[in-house]
């Protein structure tokens, strides 16, 4: 009797001997961390571009004794970082000047309050120009600088003063067409992913192994008789009556 040939146990491997299985989890895991990464990537924007912002007061001919304030603007940011500079030089000789110069970081009053809170002193300056201050962190929206020209009614006096700031203006966010697109292409990648590496994991066995031809014949009565076989029995004749 034919016997039909042993079967090739499976083994998760391809006809061409490519692990089916340890590829299909290699290549999941690759999508699925795309995919987060991109999907991670959006919904965290960066910071924003950097922006420098500058403000600037100035007064010519300012006599000795006389004051005068000024109100420097700027952007309430956090982080945000500040510089000022000013000079003070007299007539036409342009030699620094002696002055009394504060700063100040201004605060607005609320209405109909008398009288009005005195804002927090920042930098004080006596003497001669020119002065410099600075500092990081987060800033307020008004500064203010007074100033008290020294010496005679003779003395006049040029004043300059520049605040910069530099902040971040906001995050860097894509418009509303790529930001969608990009979710639905990281969502994709992972959904691909996740599917690959389930089936890489969790496919029962046997799955991935190929069906292989028999080396026998296919069916039971395709099965050619040997030379010594008689053959099936023939069947009686039925005989004369008698």
């Amino acid at each position: 009797m034919p016997t039909e040939s042993p079967r090739k146990e499976d083994t998760g491997y391809l006809s061409p001997g490519w692990p089916v299985r340890p590829l299909l989890v290699a290549v999941g895991t690759a999508f699925a961390v795309v995919g987060a990464g991109v999907i991670v990537g959006i919904l965290s924007p960066g910071e924003g571009p950097q922006v420098s912002r500058s403000s600037s007061a100035s007064v010519d001919g300012l006599t000795g004794g006389s004051w005068r304030p000024f109100v420097l603007p700027a952007v309430a940011s956090d982080p945000a970082t500040l510089s000022l500079d000013w000079s003070a030089t007299t007539g036409f000789l342009n030699v620094p000047a002696d002055v009394n110069v504060s700063l100040y970081a201004a605060q607005m009053c609320p209405p109909a309050t008398e009288p009005c809170v005195v804002p927090p002193l920042l930098a004080n300056w006596n003497g001669s120009g020119p002065g410099h201050w600075g500092t990081s962190g987060s800033s307020g929206s008004l500064y203010m600088l007074f100033i008290t020209c020294d010496g005679g009614s003779n003395v006049s006096v040029n004043f300059t003063a520049s605040l910069v700031e530099q902040y971040r203006d906001g995050a860097s966010w894509l418009p509303t067409v790529p930001f969608a697109i990009t979710m639905v292409g990281g969502g994709l990648l992972t959904g691909v992913g996740a599917v690959a590496l389930y089936l890489g994991l969790f496919l029962p066995a046997g799955v991935y192994t190929p069906i292989e031809e028999l080396d026998g014949p296919e069916y039971p009565q395709d099965l050619e008789l040997g030379e010594d076989s008689a053959g099936p029995p023939e069947p009686p004749r039925p005989g004369r009556p008698g």
